[in-house]
């Protein structure tokens, strides 16, 4: 069985999370914790932000990923917040950080980067017009920055709550944006 290193140093960054700071906790301190050479982390990972990054894709957003394009939207918003809210001290430590390849950039480059992704691939094979493109980066955008306050302001609302807002605020127009792509309908208001 083999050994998964990108794992183990993320469930130790994530636990040093709870007691420290995570803009204080050095790579040496992770190589402690964990027993991972220096060499075997820089093998895995450039840097802290990029470790960072691992963790937000793999136990934050594991659904919004450029190979799963069939999924249900408000569902997976529901996972997200809820995997937010389980690792909620890493979440709002690590979007506090700012600077180069920080994770609150990261979230929004993330989120536009999907949903242009997934609306090309409902609208079909004809290049999604301009319209529906402003309106996918607009979404990401809000849907990112709103997010980004959630998890900041300590999570006021229910994971159900909060992406049912957002998928609501989503869906307006969308219709009429995929009136003339092969999928016709509004992908966050199905029938």
């Amino acid at each position: 069985m083999a050994i998964d290193v990108k794992n183990i140093l993320a469930n130790a960054l994530i636990e040093l999370c709870n007691h420290t700071n995570i803009e204080t906790i050095t790579i040496k301190e992770l190589l402690k914790q964990t027993g991972v050479s220096r060499q075997t982390f820089y093998n895995h990972f450039l840097d802290k932000n990029d470790l960072i990054q691992y963790i937000y894709n793999t136990k934050i957003v594991p659904d919004f990923h450029s190979d799963n394009m069939t999924i249900d939207f408000y569902k997976s918003l529901v996972d997200t917040f809820k995997n937010m809210k389980k690792y909620k001290n890493f979440m709002k430590q690590a979007c506090k950080i700012e600077g180069q390849n920080c994770l609150k950039d990261y979230i929004f480059e993330h989120c536009q980067e999907f949903d242009l992704k997934w609306h090309q691939e409902l609208y079909g094979c004809k290049p999604m017009p301009e319209a529906l493109k402003f309106a996918t980066k607009y979404h990401a955008t809000a849907s990112s920055s709103m997010s980004l306050s959630w998890i900041l302001s300590d999570m006021p609302v229910s994971c159900e709550e909060m992406a049912k807002m957002i998928v609501d605020m989503r869906g307006i127009g969308m219709d009429v944006l995929f009136k003339d792509g092969e999928n016709k309908e509004n992908p966050y208001f199905k029938n």
